[in-house]
């Protein structure tokens, strides 16, 4: 199943991590599920390598995706009741040492304002 997974591309694949149309696809049904049911979703992106990426991997939590959307981009889609986001982002900048870009919604942005808000606090 993994060789089918990248093949399409949907998985890294020097991580077996979730590509950016993985991420683009779990971001949007988080997204849905945050309207849905009145949580949050925060979108962490940082630079880092393959490395980096399967370290965070191991140091977040089950239920938050770790994505490796480009060669030197790794995002945390994270699902959460309440709260800014700042602990998390906080959470993978200690990890990863260093700076993030990180936006929260309550479901009410689409994916792409969502990556595009993270990028620009990423700079």
């Amino acid at each position: 199943m993994n060789a089918v997974l990248h093949g399409k591309g949907l998985l890294d694949p020097r991580t077996g991590l979730p590509g950016r149309e993985l991420l683009i696809d779990r971001l949007g049904h988080a997204l849905v599920r945050a309207q849905t049911h009145g949580t949050l979703v925060t979108l962490v992106l940082v630079r880092g390598n393959a490395t980096m990426a399967r370290h965070l991997r191991d140091a977040m939590r089950a239920d938050h995706t770790v994505a490796r959307p480009d060669d030197d981009t790794i995002a945390v889609v994270a699902e959460h009741p309440y709260g800014s986001g700042a602990a998390i982002a906080q959470r993978v900048a200690r990890i990863a040492r260093t700076d993030t870009g990180w936006h929260t919604s309550d479901g009410g942005h689409k994916v792409h304002e969502m990556l595009l808000r993270a990028e620009d606090r990423m700079r």
